[in-house]
């Protein structure tokens, strides 16, 4: 895999993580009940899994 292919199979998730993480502080504070409970769980999985395509981009380039 190229550095420019490598560095975007980590910045795009980052990127994508981003505003996941702004979603997660507007739902907290503007939503209460189990809505903001449900949300907030698709919210950190979608978080989740961008990490997880991250560290798995970084241990992919230090592999090579």
């Amino acid at each position: 895999m190229s550095t420019g292919q490598q560095q975007k199979s980590i910045l795009i998730p980052a990127v994508v993580a981003a505003p996941v993480v702004t979603l997660l502080a507007i739902v907290n504070v503007t939503m209460t009940g189990a809505a903001q409970i449900g949300l907030m769980a698709v919210l950190f999985a979608a978080l989740l899994v961008c990490v997880g395509f991250v560290a798995a981009g970084i241990a992919r380039s230090r592999h090579e």
